[in-house]
């Protein structure tokens, strides 16, 4: 064979074994693994911020998403900031954009304010505890839960906690005439003609049930349309709307509030059953920080019977402050001001007015939609006052200034000039590791050191 049939032979067989290639990454592309050209298929659940869709650390693309809310046709223009959604879609390599197939807009209720506690953050509807707090939106007007009153008619999005309370995450006041009532959850003490949802009893008719013929029991979530207190629809969720289902192997991940949390066992995020893997990643704090009416969103892939097998968990609440109240009756520290709701947990603390001036406190919280207050989920009364020398602050970097080693943390300048470093494996690593690995506005780091006004001396970083 000369030289000119070899080279012709060889280029050939490359084609064909190119082309080959080609034909089998495009079947792969297509297969059960929901992977497509880099991309991979995903539900995603929770509340959503407006940009077009950004849910879960995911900025969807919905120009072209088939977008419905109570079974209607809406167009991109009708999603608004703390909506709770559940998108169908596809995620890029990186994790941080993707294109949305379908978006259904859920609301937890609808209907009439009934009452309005003491307190100032609890309304009900339909029988239903909602807690309004500095991370919920409000529209149509209120621009706090005092511009409510009683009779005025709402729409709730949110997700419940172990108690049942809806920590309201969207309330928008309606206009006020003819509102469709509508309550949204799991069912329980379901019978042949009664169940329901939360403290609210629901009557029912077999004939009300969407889609026709479908059962449900105790534990689906349904959302149901109400005539006083008679069911006129009952659309059983993971029926009426599969395609928002992940399929068994299927990516999901999924927003809410923890319930009945277990290392070993199943738990609820939401109403998402959860199981922990083997070294699932916790970032924004530790495993030991999840704890129930904590906010976290659970990623990872479904098994038999829906259950998401969570191979990351972030922790939502990621501030933490860690420092000595400085007024009685408030958690406020180190020139925070921290909040305390109805929905706040609190640990060897009777309430939050019996806290005292020099009282060790230990808080978890977000920070407000107001960019600088904090909402306590939970507060822990320390056995003793903290060290000065290890105050804590923990939250997302805002800023830093890699030559001077300094970074801001809430409003806090910390120097790190002088600090030893932990990375998020719990190794011991170089401030300079730590700096040159932090981004600002994504990276989550906690530092210990002694504070003065709005500036902590830092001993110690680490990741979280």
């Amino acid at each position: 064979m000369n030289g000119n049939i070899r080279n012709s032979f060889f280029i050939s067989a490359l084609l064909i074994i190119a082309l080959t290639l080609v034909g089998c990454s495009s079947s792969n592309d297509n297969s059960d693994s929901g992977n497509t050209g880099g991309t991979t298929s995903r539900i995603a659940v929770g509340a959503m911020t407006k940009g077009s869709v950004i849910l879960n650390g995911v900025r969807f693309e919905d120009t072209a998403a088939n977008i419905i809310a109570d079974d209607t046709p809406k167009t991109a223009a009708f999603l608004e900031d703390g909506m709770t959604v559940k998108v169908k879609g596809t995620v890029s390599a990186d994790g941080r954009s993707g294109v949305a197939e379908a978006v259904e807009v859920v609301s937890e209720a609808r209907g009439a304010v009934v009452s309005k506690n003491l307190t100032g953050d609890i309304l009900t509807v339909h029988n239903q505890s909602v807690l309004v707090d500095g991370g919920t939106v409000l529209a149509g007007g209120p621009t706090s839960i005092a511009d409510l009153s009683v009779n005025d008619n709402i729409e709730v999005h949110g997700g419940r906690d172990d108690t049942g309370v809806i920590h309201a995450t969207r309330v928008q006041k309606l206009p006020a005439g003819a509102v469709a009532d509508e309550v949204r959850g799991p069912v329980s003490g379901k019978t042949a003609t009664t169940f329901n949802i939360g403290s609210l009893p629901i009557t029912f008719n077999a004939n009300a049930v969407v889609p026709a013929g479908a059962a449900f029991v105790n534990g689906d979530v349904v959302e149901v349309h109400l005539s006083g207190g008679t069911a006129t629809r009952i659309a059983v969720e993971h029926l009426n709307h599969p395609e928002f289902e992940a399929a068994e192997g299927g990516e999901l991940s999924f927003q809410g509030i923890l319930v009945g949390f277990s290392e070993t066992g199943t738990f609820k995020v939401d109403t998402q059953q959860v199981k922990l893997v083997t070294g699932a990643r916790i970032e924004g704090g530790v495993l030991a920080d999840l704890i129930d009416g904590m906010k976290v969103e659970a990623e990872g892939h479904t098994t038999t019977g829906g259950v998401l097998n969570a191979e990351k968990i972030t922790i939502k609440d990621n501030i933490r402050l860690e420092a000595n109240a400085t007024t009685v009756g408030d958690a406020s520290m180190m020139g925070k001001t921290v909040k305390i709701t109805t929905g706040t947990r609190l640990d060897n603390l009777a309430s939050g007015p019996s806290i005292t001036v020099g009282d060790g406190l230990r808080v978890r919280g977000f920070v407000n939609r107001d960019g600088s207050t904090i909402t306590a989920t939970r507060v822990t009364k320390l056995s003793n006052p903290v060290d000065t020398r290890r105050f804590i602050v923990q939250g997302p970097v805002t800023s830093k200034d890699d030559a001077t080693r300094k970074l801001v943390i809430l409003g806090i300048t910390v120097d790190a000039s002088g600090a030893s470093g932990v990375d998020d494996s719990g190794t011991s690593a170089s401030v300079d590791q730590i700096f040159s690995s932090t981004t600002a506005g994504e990276t989550i780091i906690k530092a210990r050191g002694t504070v003065t006004g709005s500036t902590m001396v830092a001993d110690e970083l680490e990741f979280e």
